[in-house]
């Protein structure tokens, strides 16, 4: 076990998102050692610090917290929170705290943590934990360079311990499981590797690649669960930066972990994914934007593989009738009026609507156009507004309507005087007929 002193007090005042923060610490820290407990904090907090002020790394600001006790937290947090304002959200199945402090009107989150031994039963499967002490907490992380702990409280206050030699390969700029059956235990692992090395320009050690063979021979991959699988995917789009996405998808493309988990995709398609995200990144919701992103990863010839995403067997088929309705259109596509595109588009949900221009680029343009510009046109006219002009109530309200935003896609009426005439008109001939 490699020890070293640190500055405690500058530690704490470099990685603290908040400054008020600082005294809510000392307060824990107080407490643990009241208590007779060690507090610590290890993984990404201590591994960007050192990128940080050792390498002069840009790392992304911290929005978080993760603290660790080896004792009972349970009882810690009970006297924690007499102490602070805040107070204790949930606790998870993996003995941990979500703890939700009030610092001068402003709130903020931090996860308490058991130091906790972890057992896994078997391939992919989420672990059983149990309460246990600082070596075998560090012992059962992903990579050597999450594996740094920093003590806040006695009897390691104030030292970094490196079991692993965390810091040497946080030197070297390597991405290195802390054994060769990592990725058997938990294949997650893998994902969360690619984001490191991508976000950080690090590089994969030798013993990555020999516990990825490893977790080959026993198709872990394709024991993962199709939620847990989208999760990790899921955050290449809402945990990295934007301009990383594409390298994240050809990376992981690359090591064969897509074919290896159950997934037929397109090394092509990636362009235009990303693409498709940066370009309409207003126009879309994000739970619109993780079902374009998931759905365009999966090859059209392969739709069945998208429920090792989270699409279930009705939704799958409702995707296929609509990819096999654009792909008989697609040879007279050219001689569709614009109007006959948007209603086509209007019958597809935008998610699906999205990944069948991936799948087929001669409708992206087209669908961007939709997406960006015509679905937002509608009339000025109101229901009420026809009523009054003498429109009959009933369908024929609807009817109108939708013929003046098809008059006005055309540009054939821009105002709202265009608008009337147009209605005018239209009761005009209706009266001689």
């Amino acid at each position: 076990m490699k020890v070293n002193e640190i500055d405690l007090e500058k530690f704490l005042k470099s990685v603290l998102p908040e400054p008020e923060l600082y005294e809510v610490l000392i307060t824990a820290q107080n407490i643990s050692e009241k208590r007779g407990e060690f507090l610590y904090f290890a993984g990404g907090v201590v591994r960007d610090y050192f990128l940080k002020t050792l390498y002069k790394r840009k790392v992304p600001k911290i929005k978080d917290l993760d603290l660790v006790l080896q004792g009972n937290l349970e009882n810690f947090l009970k006297e924690f929170l007499k102490k602070v304002k805040g107070e204790s959200l949930f606790k998870s199945q993996f003995l941990t705290y979500k703890v939700k402090l009030d610092l001068n009107g402003k709130e903020f989150l931090i996860d308490f943590i058991t130091a906790r031994k972890e057992i896994y039963e078997d391939v992919a499967k989420l672990p059983k934990v149990f309460p246990s002490d600082f070596r075998d907490d560090i012992l059962r992380r992903d990579f050597t360079i999450n594996a740094l702990l920093i003590g806040l409280s006695f009897p390691y206050k104030g030292i970094l311990i490196d079991l692993v030699n965390g810091m040497e390969d946080l030197k070297e700029g390597l991405i290195r499981p802390l054994h060769i059956y990592s990725f058997i235990d938990d294949p997650t692992r893998i994902f969360r590797g690619i984001r490191y090395k991508v976000r950080l320009n690090f590089e994969f050690s030798k013993e990555f690649f020999l516990a990825l063979e490893r977790c080959f021979e026993k198709s872990a991959l394709k024991k993962l669960s199709g939620t847990r699988l989208a999760n990790e995917l899921k955050l290449y789009l809402n945990k990295e930066p934007e301009k990383n996405l594409e390298k994240l998808l050809k990376t992981t493309f690359n090591l064969n972990i897509f074919e290896k988990a159950g997934i037929k995709t397109e090394k092509n398609f990636f362009d235009s994914i990303v693409r498709h995200l940066k370009e309409l990144k207003e126009e879309l919701n994000n739970k619109e934007k993780e079902k374009f992103f998931l759905l365009s990863l999966v090859s059209p010839e392969s739709l069945q593989n998208a429920c090792r995403l989270g699409f279930s067997e009705p939704e799958i088929e409702k995707i296929k009738k609509h990819l096999e309705i654009i792909k008989e259109l697609l040879e007279k596509w050219k001689k569709l009026s614009l109007w006959e595109k948007i209603k086509v588009f209007e019958r597809i949900p935008v998610p699906y609507l999205l990944a069948l221009s991936v799948y087929f680029p001669r409708i992206r343009k087209d669908v961007v156009n939709f997406l960006k510009k015509y679905r937002k046109i509608k009339p000025e006219l109101t229901g009420d507004e026809l009523i009054k002009l003498g429109v009959n109530e009933g369908k024929e309200i609807g009817r109108l309507l939708e013929l003046l935003r098809k008059e006005k896609i055309e540009g054939k009426v821009k105002t709202k005087e265009d608008e009337k005439n147009f209605i005018a008109q239209f009761l005009l001939n209706k009266s001689k007929n």
